[in-house]
């Protein structure tokens, strides 16, 4: 009987793995389309926002919605598009609803967070959005709370705007991040400019915070003041504090730098088995702690670097929170010049807990190496993206440095805490030296220790030095990375794209060369002996350890592999892991008179509402599915119901399914229930006899969210959520 229905077992779940679907479509008609993210919600639907030219490719008999709103969006040199967020279905092949802004009232809808945790129920929806205007007149992005999450209700109003004055990195990359409890940290302004940037906090109605451990403070007089906490404030305590911020400028401000000796002397660790000096990552620019009241910037610090003088602006580029905490993680970089006079850009990355204490810093290279020498690191190094690592308790670092010497970032074998830790590309190879290139780390999320750690540079066109095959039969006969020498070519991740599954992978979205692919892999990059390769986006999942590619697929044009003509011509901003694969948005890239670039992608089981071909700047959806992608607590870990828990070791799986479930539990079933997402019972059955492994078939009824309830023999009742694809 046991072989029986272990034989059962493999036969149902290599059906479901072959019955598994790829999507590759176009979207829009021709004007010009863009997809720029996409989420799923707890109710197994998904969001895809973007902007359009028009709304006319969307069938008539989809629900539009209009936002309304209250506050002034400074949108005057706008290109009047639409700036909205399709709801699909839970299979993509339907859009359910269309929700956007007026036309021409913002540029785009960028960026969609919740305040909820991956995985769990969905919670308030906020957005972000490009706006143009001079940045005199506040042009840069916004940030707006919407009245609903497309769950409770469909959105049809923002319930606060807040408008972003930015410029340069902080509106290309929109850095902010939302709390638990519905706050809002950004960054506003320039990168490595004359003028201003900082970072702040919203409340829950939109409007600016007292963080009461930051140390710039502006009071209701419209005066300023500085120092720890709020309420120390002489000039009437905490009543009189508007708001708080921290400051991302050299000139006339002490933020992110020791205010006394103790803390500029402090020899700490740097989180990888060396040491660095100071307590605060700017102290290393200058020769001495920083007055508050009389501040000082003399150059150059211990390690010889000095401040760029025409450039006190950092570069504020990322902000992640940790949602059980609300503890802030900040990514920046800032322009220096080394000690021969070259200049240089140096990274942080900066935790905070919630009240705004520093917890800890890290430069993600040695300033101060095990052996004791004080080094500097030539190549310009910055951050492109944060993200949080619930299962394992990590904060994931996305960077890139341009060039290489011989102290850069981290290597993945050389690591102080694990000692037999690697990455699936330890070292920056080659001798190419003018090159971007990415950089993956993992850091505690208590002291900034580092975990794990890979460089991401695929490999430069006609490159030898290949080293030997990697023995994972899924890395397709590609060299291992670790096992030559190999020149590699400019590798750039998007920004703040990445996410992370539910047991810690990594997912990652870049632009590479010749891109190492797996054999799993929709799309694939041809080996060297069999022609040219192209400029290329693609997506990668890491393992949680950075070990290997779980899967990697370009997102291309189909090029030409003599001449490398007709690739290079997409860009994909947006990525989400979800139970089955991956789910990837961008664009194909269109000249100025709106001609589509290059030539068209691989299509495959193009939506009903999509198009085979692009017709000039058209969106991109891939949802690319892996059987080792598969894990079903990449959707709604939180029960929508309440579980009364037999201890009975239930197992139901393959969850999703198209409709065949399998369930295993070590106690006698009595009884199976299953009902529909609003209640309605679907199937039912007693049992009479012994079995205790049984197979139920419900793929005649609709794809959707189910709830199978059962009971067993003690009458105990266990219901959990199963999923038709």
């Amino acid at each position: 009987m046991k072989n029986y229905y272990a034989l059962a077992v493999l036969l149902f779940v290599l059906q479901y793995i072959n019955g598994q679907t790829n999507i590759v479509t176009y979207a829009g008609n021709n004007g010009r389309e863009t997809f720029y993210d996409v989420m799923q919600l707890s109710d197994g639907t998904f969001l895809v926002s973007g902007y359009a030219s028009d709304l006319n490719w969307i069938n008539n008999t989809v629900p539009k919605t209009q936002l309304t709103y209250t506050a002034a969006i400074p949108n005057a040199q706008g290109t009047n598009k639409f700036g909205f967020i399709l709801q699909l279905s839970q299979d993509m092949q339907t859009i359910l609803n269309v929700v956007h802004f007026p036309q021409g009232a913002v540029e785009d809808i960028r960026f969609m967070k919740t305040n909820s945790l991956p995985y769990t129920q969905t919670g308030e929806l906020f957005i972000s959005c490009n706006t143009s205007d001079s940045v005199a007149n506040g042009g840069g992005y916004i940030i707006a709370k919407l009245n609903h999450n497309f769950i409770s209700g469909l959105p049809t109003a923002c319930t606060w705007i807040r408008t972003v004055q930015a410029q340069t990195g902080p509106k290309e990359y929109h850095p902010w991040d939302v709390t638990s409890n519905g706050e809002v940290y950004y960054i506003s302004g320039e990168a490595y400019g004359y003028n201003w940037s900082a970072v702040y906090c919203l409340n829950t109605n939109g409007q600016l915070k007292v963080v009461p451990n930051w140390r710039t403070h502006w009071l209701t007089n419209g005066s300023e003041w500085k120092g720890t906490p709020a309420s120390a404030n002489p000039l009437g305590g905490i009543a009189a504090v508007a708001y708080s911020g921290i400051v991302l400028k050299i000139w006339g401000r002490c933020d992110l730098r020791s205010w006394t000796n103790t803390d500029y002397n402090a020899i700490i660790s740097d989180g990888n088995g060396g040491t660095k000096k100071g307590k605060w990552p700017l102290d290393v620019l200058f020769n001495s702690p920083c007055d508050p009241n009389n501040p000082t910037a003399v150059s150059p610090g211990y390690t010889g670097y000095a401040a760029a003088a025409g450039s006190p602006v950092y570069g504020g580029e990322s902000i992640c929170v940790d949602k059980r905490t609300n503890e802030l993680y900040i990514g920046l970089n800032f322009k220096s010049v080394l000690p021969g006079g070259q200049p240089d850009f140096e990274p942080a990355v900066i935790a905070m807990d919630a009240t705004g204490n520093l917890k800890w810093w890290s430069r993600l290279y040695h300033e101060i190496t095990p052996s004791g020498n004080t080094v500097n690191s030539s190549p310009d190094q910055y951050i492109d993206a944060l993200a949080i690592d619930y299962t394992n308790n990590k904060l994931v670092v996305g960077a890139r440095c341009h060039g290489n010497n011989s102290e850069n970032f981290w290597e993945g074998n050389t690591i102080n805490s694990n000692p037999s830790a690697f990455g699936f590309q330890n070292n920056f190879t080659g001798g190419n030296g003018n090159i971007h290139i990415s950089w993956l780390g993992k850091l505690n999320l208590n002291n900034g220790m580092l975990t794990n750690a890979t460089f991401m540079a695929e490999l430069a066109e006609g490159t030898g030095s290949l080293g030997t095959p990697h023995t994972d039969p899924n890395l397709d006969g590609w060299p291992n990375p670790n096992s030559g020498w190999p020149n590699v070519n400019t590798t750039r991740m998007a920004k703040n794209g990445l996410k992370v599954a539910s047991n810690g992978d990594v997912c990652v979205l870049g632009i590479g060369r010749r891109t190492i692919t797996t054999a799993n892999a929709y799309q694939k990059m041809i080996k060297p002996s069999q022609g040219k390769s192209a400029w290329n986006s693609f997506v990668r999942v890491y393992d949680s350890q950075f070990h290997v590619p779980k899967y990697s697929s370009l997102i291309v044009g189909q090029w030409n592999t003599t001449t490398e003509t007709g690739g290079d011509n997409t860009e994909i901003f947006g990525v989400y892991k979800t139970n089955l694969g991956v789910v990837c948005v961008g664009r194909q890239k269109a000249n100025s008179i709106n001609v589509a670039i290059g030539n068209n992608l691989p299509v495959t089981n193009v939506t009903p509402w999509g198009s085979s071909t692009p017709s000039g700047e058209s969106a991109i959806l891939v949802y690319y599915q892996a059987s080792n992608l598969m894990d079903s607590n990449d959707f709604l870990n939180q029960p929508l119901f309440t579980k009364n828990d037999s201890q009975n070791n239930i197992s139901i799986y393959p969850n999703p399914s198209k409709g065949i479930f399998i369930i295993q539990t070590s106690e006698k079933i009595n009884k199976i229930k299953i009902t529909s997402f609003i209640g309605q019972t679907i199937f039912e059955k007693t049992i009479d006899d012994e079995i205790y492994n049984n197979f139920i078939d419900i793929s005649h009824h609709p794809k959707g969210v189910y709830f199978i309830s059962i009971t067993d023999s003690l009458q105990k009742t266990t219901t959990q959520k199963i999923v038709i694809q």
